[in-house]
């Protein structure tokens, strides 16, 4: 089923993710992109020029904000958020008062402006620690909250049963996404693959933290983006919970330095202790979204990885 003629609010647009489904939407229906530019993708594409798309320059936690710009919505993609694993431990209480109290004050502004359908990006971070062929049946192991690696998950999960019980409540279709490492051009901010890329290109040894040997299902972002269009549009979506990701594209972090490092000459890897909570496997099953959705991840890691460091080294980011 195509999406089109909406009028569709993008928190967090501006984003690497966010630039990506504006970019996809954009051509069939008004986008709004609201964002506070903490990190910018928008800046490397024309994207800000297009006819159909506004860009509002705002924050999750201005209630008057919010609700001019879902003024006329009739669809709220959610991907305002702070993550990285640095601002848990530098800004955890910010990190759960944007996550949680930014989504709660924004699902009011939705209700205020009869909003018929809310995608929530959650993450695969709400699973813990250890994330192996995980459903989303399956119990949610966050950390002690003594620990502050773990408020981003906590405030991702809080967001979740907040989405869904706000669309029960007000009659609107509520549907939550569970990315698992998403990765491709554009990407701001921390990422294993981008921080590789720009490494290899500048000349500087690719820094592979811990033992290397923590285990992830990779996803390329076209992948993730196919996965939001599929939400909108699935009519048995609305109420659940879905883990979108690509679980036949496995890499340990070392695996993945040497891949990269592979595909850029002279490129070499180091390696670094980290004093940080490990999470040793994040792979996910998918058969809900594959049978629910019609969801099916196309892009391999390889291909991936050529896509992703050409774009840094076309862009110069």
């Amino acid at each position: 089923m195509k999406f089109e003629r909406h009028r569709v609010l993008v928190t967090g647009g501006a984003g690497f993710i966010g630039t990506h489904v504006a970019e996809r939407l954009c051509s069939d229906n008004e986008v709004v992109i609201f964002d506070n530019f903490r990190r910018d993708s928008l800046s490397v594409l024309p994207l800000a020029e297009h006819t159909n798309v506004t860009v509002i320059n705002g924050d999750v936690l201005d209630e008057g904000q919010l609700r001019a710009a879902t003024n006329g919505a009739d669809t709220v993609i959610h991907l305002a958020a702070i993550a990285g694993v640095s601002s848990y431990y530098s800004m955890p209480l910010k990190v759960l008062r944007v996550n949680i109290l930014g989504t709660v004050k924004l699902l009011e502004a939705a209700v205020e402006a009869g909003v018929k359908t809310f995608v929530h990006f959650s993450s695969s971070e709400v699973f813990g620690a250890d994330a192996a062929n995980v459903r989303e049946e399956d119990p949610c192991g966050i950390g002690p909250p003594t620990d502050k690696r773990w408020v981003y998950a906590t405030s991702k999960l809080a967001g979740e049963n907040f989405v869904l019980r706000y669309g029960e409540e007000y009659g609107f279709h509520a549907t939550c996404l569970r990315p698992f490492n998403v990765y491709g051009p554009r990407q701001t901010g921390e990422g294993a693959i981008s921080n590789f890329c720009r490494a290899a290109l500048a000349g500087e040894p690719l820094t592979v933290y811990g033992d290397g040997c923590a285990i992830r299902a990779w996803c390329y972002v076209s992948d993730m983006v196919d996965a939001v269009v599929l939400a909108l549009t699935a009519p048995g979506s609305s109420g659940k919970c879905f883990n979108i990701g690509n679980p036949h594209e496995i890499e340990t972090t070392y695996g993945l330095a040497r891949r990269v490092a592979s595909l850029v000459a002279g490129a070499t890897i180091q390696r670094r202790e980290v004093q940080r909570a490990e999470v040793g496997v994040r792979m996910p099953c998918i058969a809900n979204a594959a049978s629910v959705l019609g969801y099916s991840p196309k892009v391999d890691l390889d291909d991936g990885l050529r896509r992703t460091l050409e774009w840094y080294r076309e862009s110069g980011r």
